[in-house]
């Protein structure tokens, strides 16, 4: 059943390129721990869909190449470097159900290391292994720049926790860094471990420290401020630290927090939240600046956060973004333009319709000017034309969710719209050059359309490297792509 499902993709790649048409409560020990897009995919495990974004379609871009990862399903974010693609793996434990059907286990878990030298054919040539009953679905591969390990080439993950009960203390959560200088022989080489009882780091960048010679990576443990009556913090972390953390990986064999925030810090959360899930109290992503000196946290309903990290065991709160009274809110990540002093943001808001008051549709990007420190102020915004409104696409998924900035063109992974170019030239009237959806792929995760998510494109993370773009799709595996505009 698996190569039948490969050969279709393969069919449809075929015609692509040739035709180009185509708050919780913590006793509660059950949805507790699943974060916000998860609680979303499980309940598409309990419906069954035939619809959905059947053939794909292409503008001004075409498909290079792909793989499958095996028909493996559960691909998460995507990353590249020295034009090897790491490709990152997510689950989730089901605890309603009792079962860890959502939490892979070894071997169809863990980053897929792809030799992609030849994009035409990329070729899986190692894994980076997580822990037993863990994800690892966040990756950034870098040079390391200071330290014992200048000069190789190390990758980071975050891992979460994904089976049994998130007050265990032998679960899994936290950062690991390996060695993959040589791609396909990866050594693993530190391992911070965070606390009991968040899922652990959920998403993070890296940023080198030029003025101070050290290397950081921006990470957030979403829910950790969420009260919990079953900790000595009062917290959903044990130790009491928010969301985001701040974590010294100069030395990758010897990874160390060294600091940490949370909106509580700036006199949060700010309001009770809006829309269909209203949270504000909920770091979702971390986006630092060009120097590592400042950082945008995406905060859902509280909006986008300026952090100055000059000082790095001292975040200093600078200022934030606030939603209109009828958005839906739901901060999930950010790019900034350094030279347009622009934030460029993603709403992951999976509600078409939140109820009287609320804009209607999916989320969307929006665009901030930042030039005034204390005062953001947003210019301009982007819906593909399938998030808008309330009717049925055809099942799918049709939100942002990850934006990719080069030069004024932002790529974005906008799940079952696929990967979405826009031209931000004039950031207050963005409009869309490209565009490349995948053929859908049928959910390998079993039983038979009764997994976690549709059978439909589901776009997770973009990447351009080296004037390629590399997408890669939940069901469907990894894609190279190339513009054909330019």
């Amino acid at each position: 059943m698996k190569r039948a499902r490969v050969g279709a993709v393969a069919l449809c790649l075929g015609l692509l390129v040739t035709g180009g048409s185509v708050l919780a409560d913590p006793a509660k020990d059950d949805e507790a721990g699943i974060l916000k897009d998860e609680t979303h995919f499980r309940s598409q495990a309990l419906k069954e869909y035939d619809g959905g974004n059947k053939a794909g379609s292409a503008l001004n871009m075409v498909a290079v190449g792909h793989n499958d990862l095996g028909a493996r399903g559960f691909n998460a974010d995507v990353w590249t470097h020295e034009r090897y693609a790491y490709v990152g793996h997510w689950g989730f434990a089901d605890w309603a159900a009792g079962n860890s059907r959502f939490c892979p286990s070894a071997p169809d878990n863990g980053i897929a290391v792809l030799d992609a030298r030849n994009p035409s054919r990329p070729t899986r040539v190692a894994t980076l292994q997580n822990p037993d009953g863990s994800s690892a679905e966040d990756v950034v591969v870098y040079t390391a720049r200071f330290g014992p390990y200048a000069g190789r080439d190390i990758a980071v993950a975050g891992i979460q926790s994904c089976a049994g009960s998130r007050y265990d203390a032998r679960a899994q959560r936290g950062l690991m860094l390996w060695d993959v200088t040589s791609p396909s022989a990866p050594v693993q080489l530190g391992y911070l471990r965070t606390a009991c009882c968040t899922r652990g780091v959920h998403e993070f960048e890296v940023q080198h420290r030029a003025d101070l010679g050290r290397t950081f990576a921006y990470a957030t443990v979403p829910t950790s401020r969420y009260p919990d009556d079953q900790t000595a913090s009062g917290f959903r972390d044990e130790n009491g630290d928010g969301d985001f953390r701040l974590i010294d990986i100069t030395d990758p064999a010897h990874p160390v927090q060294v600091s940490d925030w949370g909106v509580q810090d700036a006199g949060g959360p700010f309001g009770a939240g809006q829309g269909c899930d209203p949270d504000p109290n909920y770091g979702h992503g971390a986006e630092p600046s060009e120097d590592g000196k400042e950082v945008f946290l995406a905060y859902w309903d509280s909006g986008f956060i300026r952090l100055d990290l000059t000082n790095p065991t001292s975040p200093v709160f600078r200022g934030r973004t606030v939603y209109p009274a009828n958005a839906d809110g739901d901060a999930h990540s950010s790019q900034y333009d350094e030279a347009r002093r622009l934030l460029i943001t993603a709403d992951e808001d999976f509600c078409k319709a939140s109820g009287a008051g609320i804009e209607k549709g999916f989320g969307y990007m929006r665009i901030y000017d930042w030039s005034k420190l204390g005062s953001p102020k947003q210019i301009g915004s982007y819906r593909t034309p399938n998030s808008l409104g309330t009717d049925d696409q055809a099942a799918g998924d049709f939100v942002i969710h990850n934006n990719w900035l080069v030069g004024t063109d932002v790529y974005t992974s906008w799940y079952t719209d696929g990967v979405r170019v826009i031209d931000t030239s004039n950031p207050r009237a963005p409009r869309e050059v490209a565009h490349f959806v995948p053929p859908a792929t049928t959910n390998p995760v079993k039983p038979s359309q009764r997994g976690v998510l549709t059978n439909t494109t589901q776009v997770w993370g973009v990447v351009v490297d080296d004037g390629l773009i590399y997408a890669s799709d939940m069901n469907s595996g990894l894609w190279i792509l190339r513009r054909t505009d330019r």
